[in-house]
């Protein structure tokens, strides 16, 4: 210990200038590095089942409650939507970050570097409460604010997309069940028509007939019920993410962090000046002359 500290005390002058100089240095090179500052939104997926038919017309209610959020699944169809390719291309021609990154448009990878660079500055992580936040990192604190608000804006309606995918086939089963049961109907009232005009005495089939035709009209109604229904959940107009906090613009920078690239700088030029003097000291000492004894 006591020859460390005699090494170290001989090598103190050059330690200090190296490490005074790598700190002066590094603080030189922090300040012309760009700055970056990050904005973020926080949303949370809502139930898809809140809008189905039966929820918003209580049709056959039970006591299970329907809960207003999201569980795992739509929160991970959510950061899943957020990394697909059409989320990306909308906002890129949105803010045309071809320019903003400085990508050559006649370059054959000019998609690719675009995406890129999109993706090294947007972030898109999930807590285990089911919270997503969106995170962008630009020079630009108002353009930062703004593609993160409007990934948001973009991600519910791809959202919305896909949830609804499955719900538009059934309102084309729908209306032909509605037109089919409609042109019965219409059957059935020429034909009740036809009877009495050919009989009109006949009232035992005239009552037959009105049964049937009565039976029919209900199940008409039920037919159109279920399409009008169907038909006001697909052009209702919601939101399939809850908006916790929307993006502003940041007032402190993200980063660089100045003080740690100065301090680290710093730290490791002086250990590295440390073992260096310690090697050297050693070094000399040692007698590469000295014959082994045997």
């Amino acid at each position: 210990m006591e020859e460390l500290v005699r090494i170290l005390y001989k090598w103190a002058k050059p330690i200090a200038i190296v490490s005074i100089t790598a700190a002066l240095l590094s603080a030189v090179v922090s300040l012309l590095l760009p700055e970056y500052y990050k904005s973020s939104a926080t949303v949370i997926p809502i139930n898809p089942h809140l809008m189905d038919r039966s929820n918003l017309f209580n049709l056959g209610a039970t006591e299970t409650p329907v809960y207003l959020f999201g569980g795992k699944s739509e929160v991970s169809r959510l950061v899943l939507l957020s990394q697909s390719k059409a989320l990306e291309e909308y906002i890129i021609n949105k803010f045309n970050l071809f320019k903003h990154y400085d990508i050559d448009t006649t370059s054959s990878m000019k998609d690719y570097l675009a995406s890129e660079e999109l993706r090294d500055h947007f972030t898109t992580t999930k807590t285990p409460d089911g919270i997503v936040q969106i995170e962008v990192v630009d020079k630009d604190r108002n353009l930062a604010a703004a593609m993160a608000n409007e990934i948001v804006v973009r991600l519910d309606t791809l959202n919305k997309t896909l949830i609804n995918e499955k719900k538009s086939g059934l309102g084309q089963f729908y209306k032909q069940d509605l037109d089919e049961k409609e042109q019965r109907l219409e059957m059935l009232r020429d034909s009740l028509i036809r009877t009495l005009t050919r009989n009109p005495d006949d009232t035992v089939t005239a009552h037959v007939m009105e049964r049937i035709i009565r039976r029919a009209v209900e199940e008409y109604n039920g037919a159109l019920t279920l399409y009008e229904q169907h038909t006001a959940v697909m052009n209702q107009r919601y939101s399939t993410l809850y908006v916790v906090e929307n993006a502003t613009p940041a007032e402190k920078r993200f980063k660089p962090v100045r003080w740690l690239i100065v301090a680290s700088a710093t730290l490791v030029t002086l250990a590295c000046m440390m073992l260096m003097a310690v090697f050297i000291e050693k070094f000399k000492n040692f007698n590469f002359n000295e014959p082994e004894t045997i």
